[in-house]
């Protein structure tokens, strides 16, 4: 064994050096037909896998052998070959392939020119998604393409970003041809991502994809491929904006001291030294406390036995940056490794990729690691198999959320402004005991409110683990020229375990120690049969035509139980531990559907073309003489300049679609469905809906109609892309009330009427093009309106959500109003403006008013790329307009007295927080009910309690624009790389989430200028359903920043 292993690396060593001493630099430069350098050219030894890309100036260097061919190639050129013979230099001059079109991938994973589609669809390359190396590949999407609105998770979380495509959130996301969650996606695995937006776009898929698709093609393996590629990404990420917190006041619900009373009867005599010293109220978890002076008193560790500073007084201090402190520098690092090997008749490419990250947020973490693999087969000139793998594997320890109850919560809404970050990490839990800042009393040591924050993070802990697994086999036959067949089964599992822990003396006070555990799984496996036809009848005529057959089945399961009663075995966390019965609850979900669909395609002279399809679908979740729909869509378009042929204009394209899109009722809406319920003694029970089930139900028509212009100017170098829809959403189902004498609360029918319109735009440039400087530069923008126009007969308006548990609000529907209309308490004014106070200083209100829409006016984005040399710089900024929020971390930071606002002077230069009689308070100027003028100060905690149930107090507008992400990236040149082992080496620095350079600044009141604090665009922690109203604890945004290398070879 031993010495068949040394001659065959003798063996293999003589030939590597006999190939090596054979092999030359051949160096030279590959421009167009101009003259012009073509940078990114690809030059490749055909039949191996040395390959370089050449610099900014068309310059390349390989090592090749006398008689090597080599091939050169660049996108829209026509490929060329070379044999290597005696010179060591050669240059190449490629011919544009003037009948290269535009091709882009469409419903079904149709490749179409783009010139040819009647409807709005925009393209993204991996390459420009990629560029900061975003991991969710949502917030790498956000700016890019006109209607898409990205509503981002908090940044310093693994919270996820929402998307949301013309309005909506339900969008169907495919990566070839699988129907996956968002969360599959692997970024480093993206070729290109097709954003199909409007029904006439998506009729194909049927109604589950009406609210648009975004169809994403993994990167595969081309002709002559032969490479691996290493790519290694390292990121650190701190906060970056805190709430406005004021300094000058530390805990308490009082600014006046307390002293230590020595009690004989109960407290040790040592205890009698400690009479007269101050000690805070440390029961409160608010600062309207004692002014942060440096007067001596009893901080809440000096009451911990056995502590060095137990009995001992420090100053009452501030501590400006305690929320700061708690956070840590949060690193991600990721690793990807790719090999690629393509031939005349085979494909086959493996990306796998490892990302290691930790929050700035403590003790939490998570590991993700992907695969993918793509392969193809010409198993014959007729015959083409091929297969996809993707795998992805995640574990979360300590998923934290945004939201009331959360850290922030916390820290933004009930704390004190004197507490030492560092104390508080060292000192709870100290020789084995657990201590809180938030103790009773100084006797009492257990928690009022809140335990350490530390405490939270190490003790009640959690764990997610997610597994993803994906593919496809299929195999395309061409029966005859211009007609094949496609057939394709696919499938999708997914599944998921948690548990959590929660220790004795959490936060809700709970005095027993507990534990969960979940479960969810689920799959999705399908059919698909395709005959394609395309057949160019005259020289001018063409036809293309699609036929399909589609059948498919989703099914899940859950499972979730918990302890009662606190565990037996202390530390012992195990369902079987729980003192009494656990609780335990199940579900289960199955749908199953089949389709029909059919495509036909005209073209006329490169000029005209026109598309119809039709499809059918029969689902599980309709009624059974009710369980057929028909989906119909007619797009056309007209390539006005082929024929007019308008000086100055290079391109120019009129669209127009229509379509009708029925849509089936949620799973198990037409049925009763039954919850497990609490156990009667040994004996299960079972609870009945209290809505009445509607066999009848369908989910809704929705009829849409969108017209659409391109032109391209000076040769494409600047091109604007226009849309207008218009839709309409009738038949929707809507929740009535049903009598009492049906035992039911409601029912639910199909009666209600919206519409939508918008605009969409796109506009691209070039500015600057020279032999070593491009730039290309593009703007989007989006705007759209929606309108209630019939609820139900006799009902005018319906309640969508409210939010009673902080205030009177109401998300609300109007006949005749737009959609996202936010009702509630709201501060009267008079005529001329003036505020209406009652005689306590209170605002006057009325309840159920108007006060503003949730969704914004306009969105958009800005992205620039700018190559000089072997320099490139990226820059992408989104915007937003309009909209507004309810903040539940505005309410309470005044009303606890840690915002900015209820401390500092007033208008008199004095302190708010002196006494109104000594020139303190909040000034009020406005009018009482009976018109008599009111002008008083107001003490700020009176204020704050007095009015926080005022909504419009607290409503802040969501616009902002957002630099986004940022690159600076250099290639090294050819002659550079050639010394080494690689055919290409790029670096780069990056930078995400970097700053808000726009927002509202003002309260729109009395109380004038605002330090922003909230992050307007990372909202998606408070995302419910399609829209978010109230934010109820956003944690601090962060601010990335890293490295990123990558090789090929």
């Amino acid at each position: 064994m031993k010495t068949n292993l040394f001659k065959f690396l003798t063996l293999s060593f003589m030939v590597m050096f006999q190939w090596g001493f054979a092999q030359k630099s051949v160096s030279g430069t590959v421009s167009d037909n101009a003259g012009v350098p073509l940078p990114g050219a690809t030059v490749q030894v055909v039949g191996t896998n040395t390959g370089v890309t050449t610099d900014f100036d068309g310059v390349y260097s390989i090592m090749a052998s006398e008689g090597d061919v080599l091939s050169f190639s660049y996108t829209g050129f026509t490929a060329q070959t070379v044999t290597v013979g005696a010179s060591s230099t050669i240059d190449v001059s490629l011919t544009s392939d003037t009948a290269l079109e535009e091709v882009v991938v469409t419903a079904l994973g149709i490749t179409r020119e783009a010139k040819s589609l009647g409807y709005a669809q925009q393209a993204v390359s991996g390459e420009a998604l990629t560029k900061t190396k975003e991991t969710d590949f949502r917030t790498a999407l956000a700016g890019k393409v006109a209607g898409v609105q990205v509503i981002s998770g908090t940044s310093s979380t693994f919270e996820p970003s929402s998307i949301r495509l013309r309005g909506e959130s339900d969008i169907l996301y495919v990566v070839d041809g699988i129907k996956v969650a968002s969360t599959d996606i692997n970024t480093d695995n993206i070729d290109n991502i097709s954003v199909l937006k409007g029904a006439a776009a998506t009729a194909l898929y049927g109604s589950e994809a009406k609210s648009g698709v975004i169809l994403i093609t993994s990167k595969k393996a081309k002709a002559g491929d032969s490479y691996i590629t290493v790519d290694h990404n390292t990121v650190v990420s701190n906060i970056s904006r805190l709430h406005p917190y004021q300094n000058e006041y530390g805990g308490g619900y009082s600014a006046n001291w307390s002293q230590f009373v020595y009690n004989p009867a109960t407290d040790p005599a040592s205890w009698a030294a400690f009479n007269g010293q101050n000690i805070p109220y440390y029961a409160a978890d608010e600062s309207w406390g004692p002014k942060l002076d440096g007067t001596q008193a009893r901080h809440w560790d000096s009451w911990i036995p056995g502590h060095p500073d137990f009995g001992k007084t420090r100053p009452w201090s501030p501590n400006p940056n305690n929320v700061k402190n708690f956070f840590e520098t949060g690193i991600s690092s990721s690793t990807s490794l790719s090999f690629a090997k393509g031939g005349e008749d085979f494909s086959f490419r493996a990306t796998g990729r490892a990302t290691n990250s930790t929050l700035p947020i403590p003790n939490a973490g998570r590991d993700v690691y992907d695969l993918n693999i793509n392969a193809s087969l010409n198993a014959t000139d007729k015959l083409t198999v091929y297969a996809s793998l993707n795998a992805k594997i995640q574990n979360t320890d300590n998923y934290v959320s945004s939201g009331y109850g959360s850290l922030q919560s916390n820290f933004s809404q009930w704390w004190q402004r004197q507490l030492d970050m560092d104390r508080l990490r060292d000192n709870y839990h100290y020789n084995g005991v657990f201590y809180t800042w938030n103790r009773r009393s100084a006797r009492n040591a257990r928690p009022q409110y809140w335990d350490a924050p530390h405490y939270e993070q190490y003790q009640n802990t959690n764990n997610n683990k997610n597994s993803t697994y994906s593919g496809n086999f299929g195999i395309n036959y061409d029966i005859m020229e211009g007609l094949s067949a496609n057939f394709e089964v696919k499938r999708r599992a997914y599944t998921r375990t948690s548990w959590g822990r929660g220790f004795i003396g959490q936060n809700t006070l709970s005095t027993q120690a507990s534990y969960n555990e979940g479960s969810y799984s689920s799959e999705n496996n399908e059919f698909a049969a395709r005959l394609n036809y395309e057949k160019k009848i005259t020289s001018d005529f063409d036809v293309s035509a699609i036929l399909g057959y589609g059948a498919g089945q989703n099914k899940s399961i859950s499972t979730s139980a918990s302890t009662s009663g606190g565990l037996a075995i202390p530390d012992f966390y195990t369902i079987a531990n729980s003192v009494d019965k656990p609780n335990y609850s199940t579900g289960r979900y199955n749908r199953s559907r089949i389709s029909a669909y059919g495509l036909l395609s005209l073209g006329y002279a490169s000029m005209l073309y026109v598309d119809g399809s039709y499809r059918l679908d029969w689902s599980s979740t309709a009624a059974a003489d009710a369980n057929r729909i028909e989906t119909f869509s007619l797009s056309s378009s007209f390539l006005f300049n082929n024929l007019l042929n308008i000086d100055g204009i290079s391109f120019g394209k009129l669209r127009a679609g229509y379509s009708e899109a029925p849509i089936f009722p949620g799973t198990y809406a037409t049925s009763p469905t039954y919850s497990s319920g609490t156990a009667y003694g040994s004996l299960a029970s079972l609870a009945v809906p209290n809505t009445l089930a509607n066999p009848n139900l369908t989910g809704g028509m929705r009829t849409e109609l969108e017209y659409g212009i391109e032109l391209k100017f000076l040769k494409n170098r600047l091109g604007i892309d226009m849309t207008y829809f218009d839709r309409e959403d009738s038949n929707l189902p809507v929740s009535i009330s049903a009598a009492g004498s049906t035992g039911y609360s409601g029912l639910s029918v199909n009666s209600k009427i919206t519409s939508s319109a918008g605009v969409e735009v796109m506009l691209t440039g070039t500015p600057i093009l020279t032999d070593d400087l491009r730039w290309d530069v593009s703007l989007n923008f989006a705007t759209m309106k929606k309108t209630v126009d019939f609820i139900y007969e006799g009902i005018e308006r319906n309640i969508l959500d409210s939010w009673l548990s902080w205030s009177s609000m109401d998300l609300q529907e109007i006949v005749g109003e737009e959609w996202g209309m936010l009702y509630g308490r709201k501060r009267q004014q008079d005529a001329n403006g003036n505020w209406i106070y009652y005689n306590s200083g209170n605002h006057r209100y009325d309840n159920n008013q108007l006060l503003g829409n949730i969704m914004p006016n306009y969105t958009g984005g800005v992205n620039s790329n700018l190559v000089y040399k072997n320099w490139d710089v990226a820059v992408n900024i989104d915007f937003q307009d309009g909209g507004l929020y309810h903040s539940v971390t505005d309410m309470f930071s005044m009303a606890a007295g840690l915002h900015e606002y209820v401390a500092g002077l007033n208008d008199k230069g004095n302190p708010k927080r002196d006494a109104v009689s000594a020139g303190g308070g909040i000034h009020q100027v406005g009018v009482k009910a009976d018109g008599s003028v009111y002008d008083a100060y107001r003490a700020p905690d009176s204020w704050a309690w007095g009015n926080w149930t005022r909504d419009d107090l607290w409503l802040v507008d969501a616009s902002f624009v957002k630099l986004r992400q940022v690159r600076l990236g250099y290639t090294f040149d050819a002659d550079q790389v050639a010394k080494t082992p690689f055919s290409s080496i790029s670096l780069a620095v990056i930078g995400t989430n970097l700053a808000i350079l726009s927002e509202s600044t003002d309260w729109g009141d009395y109380r004038g200028k605002k330090t922003p604090g909230l992050d307007p665009s990372e909202l998606g922690g408070n995302w419910s359903g399609n829209y978010f109203a109230s934010e109820g604890g956003q944690l601090p945004s962060a601010r990335s920043f890293g490295l990123n290398l990558s090789l090929k070879f």
